[in-house]
């Protein structure tokens, strides 16, 4: 009988302890929608501009509205994009943030291997905002790549969003390539 009890015993351990998985939606608060097209890439001359105008309100399937600031909290919502220049032996290297000149008229940037690109929610509380435009500065062929999420930044208590988006504008496929003479 104590044999029977023992087995007993290591299997409702065994039961509990499989059951446990690290998936971090199981401990965090996350929603994921879809909205295209939220991301513009236009290329003017050797000048390269990204915005993003994001409405709080987002329109979803169905006509329902789904609020960005009421489930996250959030004043600002990130998205990442790389600038790339093609070397003498044709391959793609990342340029560094000292190769390109930035202006910035909404939102901000935080550079590294990519740029982050930080979308802040206007004065009156209606739309995410980002308005950057990048010059290389040195010739040659490039190419800026688009990261198709947007993401919420410190959702403090509240729910993370993610945004699954897409770039129009000149890009094709998020991608666009360009030269600059």
């Amino acid at each position: 009988m104590k044999k029977y009890i023992q087995f007993f015993a290591i299997a409702i351990l065994f039961a509990l302890f499989t059951g446990c998985t690290e998936s971090d939606d199981e401990f965090f608060a996350s929603k994921v929608v879809t909205a295209n097209g939220l991301i513009t890439v236009n290329l003017s001359g050797n000048a390269v501009a990204v915005s993003a105008d994001v409405p709080r309100l987002l329109p979803q399937t169905g006509g329902n509205l789904f609020d960005l600031y009421l489930t996250t909290t959030s004043n600002q919502f990130f998205f990442n994009y790389t600038l790339e220049k093609k070397n003498a032996n044709n391959v793609w290297e990342l340029v560094a943030p000292s190769g390109y000149n930035v202006v910035t008229s909404n939102g901000t940037n935080q550079f590294g291997d990519y740029i982050a690109a930080i979308c802040q929610l206007d004065a009156l509380e209606t739309t995410y905002e980002y308005d950057t435009t990048i010059t290389p500065t040195a010739a040659g062929d490039y190419r800026l790549t688009v990261d198709n999420e947007m993401v919420s930044l410190n959702a403090k208590d509240a729910v993370t969003v993610t945004i699954k988006t897409t770039a129009v504008g000149d890009t094709t496929n998020n991608v666009l390539e360009f030269t600059v003479n």
